[in-house]
């Protein structure tokens, strides 16, 4: 994992902490697997510390294994994230983000947008609602 101030990289995302306390988690083309979910946590979890908004690119994601989603809203997620925005792109990262959302149910506020500036703001007015 490698690691900077408000940035670190894993083997399946890069994940940002930006000014306005956001966590934002750009997927990599990978086949999501639990473990890479589980680094990816831990990145959020290290750089957030605290309960924030998260936009999850998972634009260019090749799959995710149903593991790798569950761990993502298991109830340890529940300190750090506030409510997610997932973009998709296309047919495989609708489908993924439509199973996550119907079936794993996460325990945190989550809506699907192609658009990152309408995730954004969605974001922001979650989170202004949620406090």
């Amino acid at each position: 994992m490698g690691v900077a101030a408000n940035q670190v990289s894993t083997t399946g995302a890069d994940i940002t902490l930006e000014e306005d306390g956001t966590v934002v988690v750009r997927v990599k083309p990978v086949d999501m697997t639990r473990e890479m979910m589980a680094e990816v946590l831990e990145a959020q979890f290290t750089l957030g510390k605290v309960r924030a908004p998260v936009l999850v690119d998972a634009r260019r994601v090749k799959s995710m294994s149903r593991a790798a989603q569950e761990l993502s809203a298991a109830p340890e997620t529940i300190p750090y994230t506030d409510c997610i925005a997932l973009l998709i792109a296309n047919s495989v990262t609708v489908v993924l983000a439509n199973f996550f959302v119907v079936f794993v149910r996460p325990p945190y506020p989550t809506k699907m947008f192609r658009s990152e500036a309408a995730a954004r703001a969605w974001l922001a007015a979650t989170r202004s609602a949620r406090r």
